[in-house]
């Protein structure tokens, strides 16, 4: 039988104790946003349970500060090598909620909240330069790496969005850390991404940009609109997740009821490392250092998924795929490939979750070639998939396959956090996407 196991600070441990209902009601009718860590972890836990992995969830301490803790969610056996998901700005680990299934078959995942982000510790955010700003993220992932006992191993490191853009420069910095590196509608890649046409700065679009061009400088984030409508951001934030998520394989109300309440919580949490946004791109999320001209010098294999109607430009990545291709030559037999997600868009993850399993298992088939029994599972899997999920119901057929019981996960003691949780059961997967779920890869490029 599945069970879960949910691993935390005594903090978040007693939170989830509580539930959400935690909090005296004169708190709850009385405050200017609705949330609490209380709330927060509750709501991650109904977006848990929809996967069928057991799952160890943690907060892992990096420094000596109360908030100094990385947010971790852990799936698949303790022997499988290591697979880290790093979620892009303004997400969270539970992005990945309709992945991990898959992904734990062939790999010990770890999905991991950056230091400030997400759920993890909110410390006081002072960086004042973009190296500074880098280096707060970085830091923690290295600290990170060390405190769940991760020295001996390189991962096969995987970001999206600016948590791509990260991952890409830590793999630069540490490459020994990184087995394979994968970067999903990275940020930060092309070296202009500046508007075509600039408005007539007298026209009521020309001081739009102006204005908004002004409260980027100084700070303004997405977190700070939430936080300041106050009892209004949960409506705005479902507004956008309901919205959002509709193409190709679009969350189910059972998905979006669950999606939407952790990411109002997420989004309503203190500032902190949000305020890198500034640092790390300027307006228009034109990188103020671009990894294009910069990837080349990358000493592990690298590839790239990108959504059919990611606004991150597709384009940039073959461009920089080619030009690190040239550069060095192919380190493996995925090295400088470009998959394209029929169907979706920024988040093909979550808009396509099967195809972009699919394409996972293809990239990484040949990391870790140590060991051949593992690599040759994921190959054979993603070998035998459809080249595309061209209708629901063809998703259905598929799914209806599935069959077999996940085996407990075991906790990884090496790191455990400041506190545990007890066990609880996980009801079986909303999503479908169990870990014997068929797969479907869809077209690739380069």
């Amino acid at each position: 039988m599945a069970w879960s196991l949910f691993a935390a600070s005594p903090a978040s441990a007693a939170a989830g104790a509580a539930g959400a209902p935690g909090l005296p009601w004169y708190v709850r009718y009385t405050r200017w946003k609705p949330t609490s860590r209380a709330e927060a972890v509750a709501a991650e836990q109904k977006l848990l349970a929809l996967c069928r992995t057991p799952l160890e969830v943690r907060d892992v301490t990096v420094g000596t500060g109360p908030q100094e803790f990385m947010h971790t969610i852990t799936g698949g056996q303790l022997a499988s090598q290591p697979m880290v998901l790093v979620p892009g700005y303004g997400a969270g680990a539970g992005f990945y909620f309709r992945n991990i299934d898959g992904l734990a078959k062939h790999f010990r995942v770890h999905a991991v909240d950056l230091l400030g982000t997400g759920m993890s510790g909110r410390p006081r955010f002072s960086a004042r330069t973009r190296e500074e700003a880098e280096e707060f993220f970085l830091d923690g992932l290295t600290r990170w790496r060390s405190a769940v006992g991760m020295e001996r191993e390189p991962m096969v490191l995987v970001g999206h969005s600016l948590g791509g853009y990260l991952a890409a420069q830590y793999a630069l910095k540490h490459p020994e850390h990184v087995e394979h590196l994968v970067l999903v509608c990275p940020a930060g890649v092309p070296q202009d991404m500046a508007p075509r046409r600039m408005p007539d700065p007298w026209s009521l679009r020309g001081l739009l940009f102006h204005v908004s061009t002004r409260l980027w400088d100084r700070g303004l984030t997405p977190g700070t609109v939430v936080r300041t409508l106050g009892p209004m951001g949960p409506g705005l934030i479902s507004k956008y997740a309901r919205n959002r998520f509709r193409e190709g394989m679009g969350l189910s109300d059972a998905e979006v009821a669950a999606f939407e309440e952790y990411f109002y919580h997420i989004m309503a949490a203190r500032g902190s490392g949000e305020h890198a946004l500034r640092h790390l791109l300027a307006p228009f999320a034109r990188a103020r250092h671009p990894l294009e001209g910069r990837l080349q010098e990358l000493r592990v294999p690298v590839s790239f998924v990108y959504g059919e109607h990611d606004w991150m430009q597709p384009s940039a990545g073959q461009r920089v795929a080619a030009a690190t291709m040239r550069a060095r030559g192919r380190l493996s037999p995925y090295d400088c490939k470009v998959d394209i997600v029929d169907q979706a868009g920024h988040y093909p993850f979550l808009d396509q979750p099967l195809i972009f399993l699919g394409q996972m298992l293809r990239q990484t088939a040949g990391a870790f070639p140590g060991n051949t029994a593992a690599a040759a599972a994921r190959a054979a899997s993603a070998a035998a998939t459809p080249v595309c999920a061209s209708s629901p119901q063809q998703i259905s057929n598929w799914l209806d396959q599935w069959s077999g019981e996940p085996q407990a996960v075991e906790p990884d003691d090496t790191a455990a956090g400041p506190g545990k949780a007890g066990a609880a059961g996980a009801p079986a997967s909303e999503n479908g996407l169990g870990p014997d779920a068929p797969l479907a890869p869809g077209s690739a490029a380069n």
